[in-house]
């Protein structure tokens, strides 16, 4: 999977809330930096989910080195401003005192999109950082996006910005120079994650639209995660299905799983009640087959399914998804396009 991502430097991840996309964005960031490329990857929320997810403390804009090819930052909207708002006055201080005046605040917090364009503006600024040879000191940016349902907005407001302005004075020409940078689909991606459910499928069909709608150019790809795997082949179903129909005869009952303590069935229908299990996470992945099918049907960006990960802590989540992104041998029949 990630050869289609190895040529996109900025890569923007957004997705219906509850999705997983914060945990998918990690293991993409992971996955890259296992690769030995030079990774850094963005949140634009108050609430930091990354360092959660890899273990770290961020105190400010500059990004943490996680190890020797992952670096992460959360964009914080005020620090990003402050950080634009410095590339415009002479010192951090009389910026920062711009900020805290009471009738500056006002006003910039009432002016639209402020938030926006100053935080893609740090997106582009780290973007265009260079290493001591002149080459791109990351070779992939990761973003962790708003929700789905702000997400384009949010992506098209330095463009917005740019044309209410006519391209003219600095702000216009920083608003044009990110809105040319997040329209080039050379070098920019913009992933959407989903579930395997009927919200998430449509939300994500939508987004599809009107991406290509308002930013003009398409979705580069769909990750629908937590994708339930069948527990047999197809092959064997038949089969299955008469032995659980026939354990449904001998044992009534057993479909929910659990005996009273003073049945005398309770200690002798292990198997009946694994038969059952296996049903269910059958008719679990009958389910997503469904929605998904709906996915491929009407989405043309590139679909990569993922599994639902069972592991301890949020950072085994990550290393588990990051070799599974890569194609571990061990993982990487669980992984789908």
């Amino acid at each position: 999977m990630l050869e289609q991502l190895l040529d996109k430097r900025l890569i923007f991840v957004t997705g219906k809330g509850g999705v997983g996309k914060s945990t998918v964005t990690a293991g993409l960031a992971h996955a890259l930096a296992r690769s030995k490329r030079r990774t850094l990857v963005l949140e634009t929320d108050t609430f930091s989910a990354m360092e959660d997810l890899f273990d770290y403390s961020s105190p400010g804009l500059e990004p943490i080195s996680i190890n020797e090819y992952l670096y992460a930052s959360n964009l914080s909207s005020e620090e990003c401003f402050i950080a634009t708002l410095r590339r415009f006055v002479p010192s951090e201080r009389i910026a920062r005192a711009i900020i805290k005046n009471r009738i500056a605040r006002v006003f910039f917090r009432a002016a639209p999109s402020v938030n926006e364009v100053t935080i893609l503006d740090q997106v582009r600024v780290f973007f265009e950082k260079t290493d001591d040879d002149g080459e791109p000191f990351y070779d992939h940016i990761l973003v962790d996006l708003p929700a789905s349902g702000h997400a384009v907005t949010f992506l098209n407001v330095p463009a917005t910005m740019h044309g209410m302005m006519r391209g003219i004075g600095p702000i216009a020409t920083m608003s044009g120079q990110v809105a040319e940078l997040i329209s080039d689909p050379a070098t920019t991606a913009i992933i959407a994650v989903c579930l395997p459910e009927e919200m998430p499928v449509n939300e994500t069909i939508e987004l599809a639209d009107n991406i290509d709608e308002t930013l003009g150019r398409p979705l580069d790809l769909a990750i629908a995660n937590m994708v339930h795997q069948a527990p047999l082949d197809a092959k064997n179903r038949p089969l299955f299905e008469e032995i659980h129909q026939q354990i449904r005869e001998d044992y009534p009952g057993v479909e929910s799983l659990f005996f009273d303590e003073e049945d005398e069935r309770a200690e002798s229908t292990a198997i009946a009640r694994l038969i059952e299990g296996n049903a269910l996470a059958l008719g679990w992945a009958d389910r997503d087959r469904e929605y998904l099918e709906l996915l491929y049907d009407r989405l043309s960006a590139p679909i990569v399914e993922v599994p639902i990960v069972y592991e301890s802590s949020g950072t085994d989540v990550v290393d588990k998804l990051s070799r599974i992104f890569i194609g571990d041998s061990s993982d990487a029949a669980s992984l789908t396009a």
